[in-house]
């Protein structure tokens, strides 16, 4: 069995893990621009969620262990 991402799981993952984080970076260089914190914890989260979500990733990815 095939465990296929749909659009729209796709979607709330790139939601999530992308779009929303840059929104508020963007925002919070407009409204406090000396709030740089902030920014440095939604970077993080940005990093984290794309490592664990991997809303990117491609069916038949394999790993190459050592």
């Amino acid at each position: 069995m095939k465990d296929e991402r749909h659009p729209g799981k796709m979607f709330l993952y790139m939601l999530i893990s992308v779009i929303l984080p840059v929104g508020f970076i963007l925002l919070n260089h407009m409204w406090r621009p000396n709030n740089i914190l902030l920014s440095v914890i939604l970077v993080t989260w940005m990093g984290f969620s794309l490592l664990v979500l991997q809303p990117f990733s491609v069916e038949g990815y394999e790993t190459i262990e050592p």
